[in-house]
């Protein structure tokens, strides 16, 4: 299912070793989604949230939807990511890398300023080099190095990530837990379809 996911992206305060940008090892944050789909020649737009759970040292990631009782774990040394909603679990292969800095071959797209005069300095980088597949870009605040928004595009599909209230630190380690035995394999496209995507990180 999620061919994208996870950069979901970044943190409450960032380090900045040099020029180059950093997140925390460890981070939360509030995600906004809106999908945005071609169906039968209409367009269809959904939209929803999750919370994300960031840790490099284990090298995982974990997605909580709420609303519909869904958790996502990315497990990056395993190259494995576990789908567990309705009391059921799934895993898919992901292969996809997991970053803590902005890569040094990173494209960095735009430079702009939020707000006005002295207001919130953005840098726009393509997301190639983050989510290799995929078209589109992340923004990250200077100084700062903190996550404000990610758009993706893959095959009929755009989504937008908007990110709110980061925080340093993981406040609960279980929810990097997956159920036992293993999860079997399977095809979680057609599990959750709406939320085919989901962020990247440096």
């Amino acid at each position: 299912m999620l061919k994208f996911v996870a950069v979901a992206l970044l943190l409450a305060a960032c380090s900045v070793w040099g020029d180059q940008c950093c997140t925390p090892k460890q981070w939360e944050s509030f995600i906004g989604i809106e999908n945005t789909t071609a169906v039968d020649g209409m367009i269809k737009v959904t939209q929803s949230y999750a919370t994300e759970s960031y840790d490099f040292d284990k090298k995982k990631i974990a997605l909580v939807f709420p609303a519909i009782g869904m958790r996502i774990v990315q497990d990056y040394n395993k190259h494995m990511m576990y789908t567990i909603v309705a009391g059921m679990c799934f895993t898919t292969p992901w292969p996809a890398p997991m970053f803590n800095c902005v890569p040094d071959n990173a494209t960095l797209l735009a430079s702009f300023e939020m707000g006005g005069s002295g207001g919130l300095m953005i840098d726009q980088y393509d997301l190639q080099v983050f989510l290799p597949g995929f078209k589109g870009y992340m923004q990250l605040s200077r100084p700062g190095c903190l996550p404000i928004s990610q758009t993706q595009y893959f095959d009929s599909y755009v989504t937008m990530y908007g990110f709110t209230n980061v925080t340093e630190g993981i406040k609960d380690p279980s929810v990097f837990d997956i159920p036992s035995p293993p999860c079997p394999a399977m095809d979680i496209d057609n599990v959750v379809k709406p939320l085919l995507f989901e962020p990247a990180h440096p």
